[in-house]
């Protein structure tokens, strides 16, 4: 049963309490608002006691602890279940205080509260911390010289120099440095003793406590439905090694790879696009490595609870052939090109040009897909040419309008059927594809491909990507060093304007305004141009609109057009032509 019961801080860090974060709890992640919300907390406070308040307190949230089965003599062991980012974060301030002050017998009634003498003389200290946190937290609370190396560092820092290293330090370190840069600049260092009182009796939090016949599992479950979100890869983590068979492998299949270093922490914690919804990276690869275990659709909203149907029957071998396979799928997923490495490539760089183009297309149903070639396609040369026809598909489709709305279902079936094969390669993948023969999945032919750059309008996200990867392809063949692109600054500009009535006139024989109007939008009327011409300079006639488009584009699709006379509904059609030429040499069926 859970009891629960308004305490003040200070029961919690008095006697011999000492208190265990599980490693399958998540690290440290209070930041700048969570640290500067509760200092302002404490600061509010200290007026009211100058002001002669005494009933005056902020309540700062909720601690739930179980006591452990322990036969230790010489102290009260508990399981943190909740709070240990408060609890934590108090610590840091305590720690803050201590350093800030020169009074030997002051940081002494600090230090008790930090760390504890057990019965045999040994000193502990009073927050045990997991893995991931544990060599930051216990280097500032039992440092020997205030913490004088990490303090050095920041010390001379402030506005935004001082908040743009904070963000990129790891979190105890930030915590602490941002408490002692408040101490210090902030606080009446004549009367620490005050704000110490204060955090350990102003600052209630509910105290529940677990007894030993309550289910921490359960209570996990419980906090996380009421809103104290566990994410999916700390609530699989918490499942899959709270078995007694799988919790020895934790270190060699989870922390070597999610939680080894602060790269990896903020790799998989990144925020990524999944259509119109923000995924951490963590996320997306499990749902990615959960399809390709079902071989069937899964809902990111339902994720954990897939993967608790899908171990729940599992016997301890079977759980650790799991931790196993997660782990080297993982490894795989972290290769995949990416973000940075994305913004500029040339066109023989394969794979980012794959990626690039997925990316812009924001076509992430296809990555379990991509996951699972990776990871059984060792051959550089053969992914290479998988990815090509992939590639060429999805783009022929793009251009030509074709839906997406079953590409869920499309590459899960190519999924299912390659998992069958005993050999992946491109000829298999072409196969497959080719099979396809209805509208909602047919790879289009030559023709088709052509028509469509002289009768298709694209968004601009499209028309972009498109316009991009020509330029890439005639830059490779005008040059031998391959020459890379910044994707970055491109923008789409009509060479006919859309406002064209005031200054474009001269209508190509036969064509009328609607004609115009239909044909201005499609693709031999649209090139890449770094940044933006002004309205003016855009809507201005053929003469004007030349020289502006010289000095913003160097690019061959716009400059082998600038000496052309008039531009009209003819010259569409014929850089149509070029560019659809480019295009089929670039994305063959």
């Amino acid at each position: 049963m859970l009891s629960a019961n308004k305490e003040k801080l200070q029961s919690f860090l008095m006697g011999t309490n000492q208190f265990f974060i599980p490693f399958f709890q998540r690290p440290y992640v209070w930041k700048t608002e969570n640290w500067g919300e509760l200092w302002e907390n404490i600061l509010e406070e200290y007026q009211e006691f100058k002001n002669g308040n005494t009933s005056s307190e902020h309540f700062i949230g909720t601690i739930i602890i179980k006591q452990k089965d322990s036969e230790r003599v010489g102290a009260l062991e508990y399981d943190l279940v909740d709070g240990q980012q408060r609890l934590t974060t108090i610590c840091l301030l305590l720690r803050a205080f201590q350093d800030a002050t020169e009074d030997t017998s002051l940081q002494t009634w600090i230090k008790n509260f930090l760390v504890f003498t057990d019965s045999y003389g040994q000193e502990n200290i009073r927050i045990s911390h997991s893995k991931i946190d544990k060599e930051y937290f216990q280097n500032i609370v039992l440092s020997q010289n205030g913490n004088e190396e990490l303090w050095n560092e920041f010390s001379e820092l402030n506005g935004s120099g001082l908040e743009k290293k904070l963000d990129a330090v790891n979190r105890i370190n930030g915590g602490y440095v941002f408490f002692r840069k408040k101490i210090e600049s902030s606080a009446d260092s004549q009367d620490i003793r005050s704000y110490i009182s204060i955090i350990l009796e102003k600052l209630p939090v509910i105290h529940m406590a677990l007894s030993k016949e309550d289910d921490v599992q359960q209570i996990f479950d419980t906090i996380n439905s009421l809103g104290v979100k566990l994410t999916i890869a700390e609530l699989l983590k918490n499942y899959l090694y709270s078995k007694n068979d799988v919790i020895d492998l934790y270190d060699d299949y989870w922390h070597s790879v999610f939680e080894t270093d602060e790269d990896a922490i903020d790799f998989w914690n990144r925020d990524r696009n999944s259509g119109r919804i923000r995924r951490t990276t963590v996320e997306l690869f499990l749902y990615s490595y959960l399809v390709i275990l079902k071989e069937s659709g899964v809902k990111m909203e339902s994720l954990f609870k897939e993967f608790k149907n899908h171990l729940k029957d599992m016997s301890s071998p079977e759980l650790i052939d799991f931790a196993k396979e997660l782990k080297s799928f993982a490894l795989v997923y972290q290769e995949l090109p990416d973000g940075e490495n994305l913004s500029e490539i040339s066109f023989v760089e394969h794979e980012k040009r794959f990626f690039h183009i997925i990316r812009e297309f924001e076509i992430t149903t296809i990555f379990p897909l991509i996951l699972y070639i990776y990871k059984k396609v060792t051959d550089h040369s053969e992914r290479v040419k998988i990815l090509s026809v992939l590639e060429s598909y999805l783009t022929r489709r793009t251009i030509c309008k074709l839906t997406t709305k079953n590409y869920n279902n499309l590459f899960l079936s190519l999924l299912g059927d390659i998992k069958k094969k005993e050999e992946i390669n491109s000829t298999v993948i072409k196969t497959e594809l080719l099979k396809f023969l209805d509208n909602s999945n047919r790879f289009p032919d030559d023709e088709e491909f052509k028509q469509a750059f002289h009768n298709t309008s694209l968004i601009n996200k499209y028309s972009r990507e498109i316009l991009y990867c020509i330029a890439l392809y005639q830059l490779n063949h005008e040059y031998t060093d391959n020459p890379k692109l910044n994707f970055n600054g491109f923008s789409v500009e009509h060479i006919i304007p859309k406002k064209w009535r005031n200054h474009w006139t001269n209508l190509a024989e036969g064509a009328d305004d609607g004609h115009r109007d239909y044909k201005l939008k499609t693709m031999g009327n649209l090139t890449l141009v770094k940044g933006k011409l002004n309205s003016s300079m855009r809507d201005s006639n053929w003469e004007n609109k030349k020289e502006a488009l010289k000095n913003f584009s160097t690019l061959k699709q716009t400059t082998d057009y600038l000496e052309i006379a008039d531009w009209n509904e003819s010259e569409i059609e014929s850089r149509a032509n070029d560019l659809s030429k480019a295009a089929i040499q670039i994305w063959t069926k």
